[in-house]
């Protein structure tokens, strides 16, 4: 089914209120997209639109409290939210925030702690003049970070999330699998995107958010960006990176491309950055830390290259989001738990301005790990 059962948010809501119990919050604030659907059900990109700012009030003892612009009412009937409060917007001189400061008030206490996404990886979504307004408003209150409490959650995954991320993942798998077979030597990067992401929304993707493309003689000098009218020629390495979804969840990893005939240095390369996934893979089970995984592979890394991952992370949690927490770095101590959801990323610039990088995406198993994605071939496939 698309979206989930009312139970499931539920139970979302449940989880979160011991977590904040655990932080003496009275008050979750939430304002940005991906946490406002994670604990509503919402399903749209209205959120393109940065006019309006959309809140949604989770206390420890009652129901959550939607207060959205009157725009939203009918779509988020739909959803099991049942309290929902509405303003008319736009409306730049009170953005919904006298009905917040209004909601708040209504439960006769002038000592609560209320918690809002302020720290890592996270977006206060509304004017930072009404978020001051707010507080000022509500003086007597405390608000604090609450970023770790929603984080800690959404990690771990549930068993319907990890389904509809397996889902989304064997699409594109099946997508870059056939990819080869539609493209030659001459055409372009963009040519070649747009070949991928039709065969993507053929096998039954929504959306495709990201796709970065990029390459060059040997391989290529960055990876964030769009595809552009390059035409690939002989000697060059393509990558091409998808953050594709379905139904809301995120695939996120990379394929490689040679054409015609590849210098060995960059062959050698790209299985050095096969081995070294492979060795992070086996350090990615419940137990284990982040750093375990990154320092796996930055030992295979450095042994066969002196050049520094100039990347910063190689891998990082995926979900409702492209990335998420946590991080695969050498310092990152977060513990592991079954039912991660990560993307490994090895990157290897082996020469000056030249880098691969590869890419999969695994479930933490109370085994260790499942891979999601077909493994990425272990020579570099070539196309003539």
């Amino acid at each position: 089914m698309r979206g989930f059962e009312n139970k499931e948010f539920k139970e979302r809501i449940a989880k979160v209120r011991k977590l904040m119990e655990a932080k003496n919050l009275d008050f979750l604030l939430i304002t940005s997209p991906s946490n406002f659907r994670y604990f509503s059900g919402l399903d749209s990109y209205f959120w393109e639109s940065p006019t309006r700012p959309w809140f949604l009030l989770i206390s420890i003892n009652f129901d959550p409290i939607a207060i959205i612009p009157s725009i939203g009412e009918t779509a988020l009937q739909k959803t099991w939210i049942q309290n929902i409060k509405t303003w008319q917007s736009p409306n730049p001189k009170d953005e919904g925030i006298s009905v917040l400061i209004d909601t708040i008030l209504s439960f006769n206490s002038n000592n609560y702690t209320i918690g809002c996404e302020l720290g890592a990886e996270s977006q206060l979504r509304m004017p930072i003049n009404d978020f001051c307004y707010l507080k000022s408003k509500l003086s007597k209150y405390k608000f604090i970070d609450a970023s770790s409490v929603v984080w800690k959650l959404r990690m771990v995954k549930s068993n319907k999330e990890i389904s509809k991320i397996k889902k989304i993942v064997s699409i594109a798998s099946q997508a870059y699998d056939d990819l080869p077979n539609h493209i030659n030597i001459g055409q372009s990067e963009i040519e070649i995107s747009t070949i991928m992401k039709k065969k993507l929304l053929d096998l039954g993707a929504d959306h495709t958010l990201y796709m970065s493309c990029a390459s060059g003689r040997g391989g290529y000098n960055q990876i964030i960006c769009d595809p552009s009218d390059k035409k690939l020629l002989n000697g060059d390495i393509l990558t091409i990176d998808t953050g594709t979804t379905c139904d809301g969840y995120f695939c996120d990893f990379n394929r490689n491309f040679g054409f015609g005939n590849i210098d060995n240095s960059a062959k050698m390369a790209y299985e050095i950055l096969w081995n070294a996934t492979e060795e992070g893979m086996k350090k990615a089970k419940a137990g284990n830390t982040c750093s375990d995984i990154s320092n796996a592979m930055l030992k295979i890394l450095s042994k066969n290259s002196p050049n520094s991952n100039s990347i910063g992370r190689m891998g990082h949690g995926i979900g409702l989001q492209l990335t998420e927490p946590p991080s695969i770095m050498p310092n990152e101590k977060t513990l592991l738990q079954e039912n991660m959801i990560l993307a490994i990323e090895p990157s290897l610039e082996y020469a000056p301005g030249i880098m691969l990088v590869l890419e999969e995406n695994i479930l933490i198993t109370n085994k260790g790990f499942e891979r999601l994605t077909s493994r990425t071939p272990k020579a570099l496939p070539i196309i003539n």
